[in-house]
């Protein structure tokens, strides 16, 4: 039967809803994961310096995202590719996943277990949890929900809907190779470089629409939707990067919170911009608000994506 790609998307969504990410299965993006580390191994430069690194960077990044489209789709051109693209398509969403994640924080804090928290929130945030106190734990769980609900929700759901499951996973492809090599350190600052160029590009129209979707989630969900989109459009470059403030400032003006601000990343103390203009005080409700704003603003992307993919094929 060959259905159409909004049902796809439908059926990926409900797919991830029921079983998020089950353990110890050969998930794409651990063999992206694996294949970044072995080419980078073997594509460094022996005499290291900022073209050399830069060049073989270049390759990295086209050789991990054109592979991995070139595998989709030969796998989406063998029989029962309907099945077959629905599966692809479950395993780039995380919003499961996530939602999970995010609530097992806030339990462990309800529990007053905040040394069982500050380790749960390591599958949620890149910042050292080691000296978070139960407000720090919070935010950086609020703005995880936040940020990632552009990166394992919207943007891959987005990108299915244009190009179906190949691009859906050359999308994880890209964004998994930003989070290996993408790094502002001396390591990767040249090697990277086109990896982080590739995932700001490939975020950016879906941290754009990010704004009136969680404005008017925040509606529907009895938060204020107004303070969402306006603080969204006010805070929303308030980052290193182009896109990672534009959800985050969404959420922060729907839940009165003020996120951002300085955070320890590898034992280095980084500043970042303000984000908000709500209390600093945050607390395990707020991962609970944010957890149920994630949901209703992924339903309306689905939504959003469904009706782009019956646009795009017409």
């Amino acid at each position: 039967m060959r259905g159409s790609r909004a049902f796809k998307l439908a059926a990926a969504f409900l797919l991830d809803a029921m079983a998020g990410d089950p353990e110890n299965y050969p998930h794409p993006v651990r063999l992206m994961g694996r294949s970044i580390e072995f080419l980078e191994k073997r594509m460094r430069p022996e005499k290291p310096g900022e073209g050399a690194d830069t060049y073989a960077g270049c390759i990295l990044a086209g050789t991990v995202a054109g592979g991995t489209y070139l595998c989709a789709r030969l796998v989406t051109l063998l029989p029962g590719k309907s099945v077959t693209g629905t599966l692809l398509m479950y395993t780039c969403l995380a919003r499961k996943d996530l939602e999970i994640s995010a609530l097992k924080v806030a339990q462990a804090l309800e529990d007053d277990d905040i040394s069982g928290a500050r380790d749960l929130l390591k599958a949620l945030v890149g910042r050292d949890p080691e000296r978070l106190d139960e407000n720090g734990i919070c935010r950086a769980a609020v703005e995880s929900v936040a940020e990632n609900f552009v990166d394992g929700i919207l943007a891959p759901l987005l990108w299915a809907a244009v190009g179906g499951a190949p691009a859906a996973l050359v999308f994880k492809a890209v964004s998994t190779l930003d989070s290996m090599v993408g790094h502002r350190d001396e390591r990767y600052l040249h090697l990277g470089r086109c990896s982080a160029g590739m995932d700001d590009l490939a975020v950016f129209p879906a941290a754009r629409v990010s704004i009136p979707l969680v404005a008017a989630a925040a509606r529907f969900c009895g938060y204020d939707g107004g303070a969402a989109l306006r603080i969204g459009f006010r805070d929303r470059l308030n980052h290193l990067s182009p896109n990672s403030a534009h959800a985050e400032a969404a959420f922060a003006g729907a839940l009165g919170l003020k996120l951002g601000g300085p955070a320890s990343y590898g034992g280095m103390m980084r500043e970042l911009p303000e984000i908000g203009e709500g209390m600093w005080r945050a607390e395990p409700r707020h991962i609970r608000e944010a957890v149920r704003l994630l949901n209703a603003a992924s339903l309306l992307g689905l939504g959003l994506s469904m009706v782009v993919s019956g646009r795009g094929r017409r």
